[in-house]
């Protein structure tokens, strides 16, 4: 059976089509976690929590795992089992191939399920390769092999704008994409931060302001926003956030590498302005898939800055990264001089 992606998973679960071995992973968690949770209802029904096995993946003895899957159910009709982050390519090969055998030959009353939340399975690639592709692979021809990748914005921005419904608030697609940006599309923090709003708001409408207050943006957000600061010469916001960002305990190497990866994004937007290139160009010449947000913010930004004022900026990003390194001085004074360097860049 060849992969799927989660609307189809849910679509079969939702029509009772099941299968007696799942493998699903990719970067969207919450989703990955929400068809686990689908499956686990669907076939074991209401009483579906106390009605499987759960086994960690991490050190995993196969030999308990295949005698587990033998066993015969007594009160339910299928002997459900939930393998969280099986690693493959932590296993021997007579223990891969023992896995494989018993996924091959597996029962009826039998639902195994493998999902990986808390590493990458493609290992950073396109797809799976080595000994967890020959897993996924063992998998595909008994049952469904599931990518949930992470959603476009237009999918985020709907599912935002309904989950603010169900509890009784709205939010204006403006303001989801708001949400989505500030929590780089990760679901499951923006399935927290909507919670959090709603229950904020009590039944009115979210507004932009609440989403700056209350989100706690990631490093790579707040990041952007100093970067957008600097190009737009606000010299205040631009050191209020830089005080925000130590002030939450990030290492100031980590903060600087987070600031030039900002100021990358604008100093690629802005280059391929400068040769007639659009954004889709960007994302597929330099692989921001997933990450179209960050192209269309920064393609918006980079107007407001010369070529020449970003390359000095990135000069200085580049020379204060030595200096973090191998200076014994104080590395917030270091970062704050810096910032005061590229805002006189940006002014030209």
């Amino acid at each position: 059976m060849p992969q799927i992606n989660s609307a189809e998973l849910l679509k079969q679960i939702k029509s009772g089509e099941l299968s007696n071995v799942y493998y699903i992973y990719g970067r969207d968690i919450m989703t990955i976690e929400n068809a686990v949770k689908a499956i686990l209802k669907k076939a074991l029904g209401k009483d579906w929590k106390n009605s499987y096995t759960k086994i960690e993946g991490k050190n995993i003895d196969i030999g308990n795992l295949v005698d587990t899957l033998e066993i015969c159910p007594m009160f339910s009709e299928y002997n459900a089992v939930l393998v969280n982050d099986l690693n493959a390519e932590e296993l021997s090969a007579d223990k891969l191939s023992q896995l494989i055998d018993s996924i091959e030959n597996i029962a009826d009353f039998t639902l195994f399920i493998i999902d990986i939340t808390g590493f990458d399975a493609a290992g950073g690639k396109k797809s799976i390769s080595g000994k967890n592709k020959k897993l996924a692979d063992a998998v595909a021809k008994r049952g469904i092999v599931c990518e949930c990748g992470v959603k476009t914005m237009s999918q985020m921005v709907k599912s935002i704008t309904d989950g603010a419904v169900k509890q009784g608030c709205s939010i204006s697609g403006r303001n989801a994409q708001m949400l989505a940006e500030y929590c780089l599309m990760d679901s499951m923090q923006i399935t927290n931060e909507l919670n959090k709003l709603c229950a904020y708001r009590e039944g009115q409408e979210i507004r932009a302001e609440d989403i700056e207050t209350l989100v706690s943006g990631q490093i790579e957000t707040d990041s952007f926003k100093l970067a957008r600061a600097v190009v737009s010469m606000n010299s205040s916001q631009a050191f209020f956030l830089l005080d925000d960002l130590l002030n939450k305990r990030n290492e100031p190497v980590a903060v600087l590498s987070a600031i030039s990866m900002s100021f990358l994004d604008l100093y690629r937007a802005r280059t391929a302005m400068t040769v007639n290139k659009r954004t889709n160009d960007i994302v597929a010449d330099f692989g921001y898939k997933g990450r179209e947000f960050a192209v269309n913010n920064a393609y918006r930004d980079c107007r407001r800055i010369s070529l020449e004022n970003l390359r000095r900026c990135i000069c200085i990003l580049r020379d204060t990264d030595k200096k973090l390194k191998s200076s014994s001085g104080s590395q917030r004074i270091i970062l704050e001089k810096a910032l005061t360097q590229m805002l006189v860049a940006a002014r030209g």
